[in-house]
């Protein structure tokens, strides 16, 4: 029993921290707060981590109502989210652009005097589209929804926005020490890794349709 739930909660884990990638937040952090004093990057990492934490739990559990709502099966939603994984993994492999220009893509989309900890950090930097999509299906990994699935998810979640926070605040010497190529390299495995989770979800829709299609 308590092998199934490490389990569960180690493919969370993982799930998460490729999606939510604490080694790009932590870049595209440093070059948003760039010339910001040592106080107001800890609050714009503070805030930017409150948020994304609520976003991200908020969303997985309405995800479920919402999804009902519409008439959409849990399995239908597994298909879609992970086909839409999938790009999200072939864009990170793939990618043209270095990871450099993405962060001063950030930075030309942020108002020099705004506060970036909600728009780009904590979306969609640390909770965007792909981890948002993940989020309901890792709290409805079977048709059958068990509470267990859900504490365990806000848990790993916690901890894995908390990666990013310590990330954030530590942004400026991981730069330093990772540099750009060293960034990309880590960018280009993570997008593997997502490529393999979106396959396994696309398994897993399949799957519960066709159980739900047979009953």
């Amino acid at each position: 029993m308590l092998t199934g739930y490490l389990d569960e909660a180690l493919f969370v884990f993982v799930t998460l921290i490729a999606l939510m990638n604490p080694v790009s937040t932590a870049a595209v952090f440093a070059t948003l707060t760039e010339g910001r004093t040592d106080k107001d990057q800890a609050q714009i990492a503070r805030r930017a981590s409150i948020v994304a934490a609520v976003t991200l739990v908020a969303f997985a559990f309405a995800g479920e109502a919402l999804l009902g709502a519409l008439g959409v099966k849990i399995g239908a939603f597994k298909i879609a989210g992970g086909l839409l994984l999938l790009k999200v993994g072939f864009d990170t492999v793939f990618a043209q652009r270095t990871h450099r220009e993405i962060c001063e893509t950030a930075r030309a989309n942020a108002e020099p005097a705004s506060d970036p900890s909600v728009f780009p950090l904590a979306i969609p930097m640390i909770t965007g589209p792909g981890a948002l999509t993940a989020s309901v299906a890792l709290v409805n990994p079977t048709d059958m929804h068990h509470y267990r699935n859900g504490v365990i998810f806000v848990i790993v979640a916690l901890i894995v926005i908390a990666i990013n926070y310590l990330f954030m605040r530590g942004a400026e010497k991981l730069t330093a020490r990772v540099g750009q190529t060293g960034i990309d390299a880590v960018s280009r495995i993570v997008g593997i890794v997502v490529a393999a989770i979106a396959v396994q979800l696309v398994v897993d829709g399949v799957s519960s349709l066709t159980r739900f299609t047979m009953s």
